[in-house]
């Protein structure tokens, strides 16, 4: 497995998991230099925000 296939079966692993938690099947992972920074799910809804999108949320959480 290559290292962007790691890191999108990653992506669909928090989004399965976000899905459980109540959110949207949408999640983002952001990789830098072959190292993850940051990952983040859609929460639109449950946060009643517009821009809680899966790849804004994950910027949001950059380290």
């Amino acid at each position: 497995m290559n290292s962007h296939e790691k890191y999108m079966e990653m992506a669909a692993r928090l989004a399965e998991e976000n899905i459980v938690n109540g959110g949207g099947p949408f999640s983002a992972v952001v990789v830098n230099e072959g190292k993850v920074i940051a990952t983040g799910c859609n929460r639109v809804t449950d946060k009643h925000a517009p821009t809680a999108h899966a790849e804004v949320e994950a910027i949001r959480n950059v380290v």
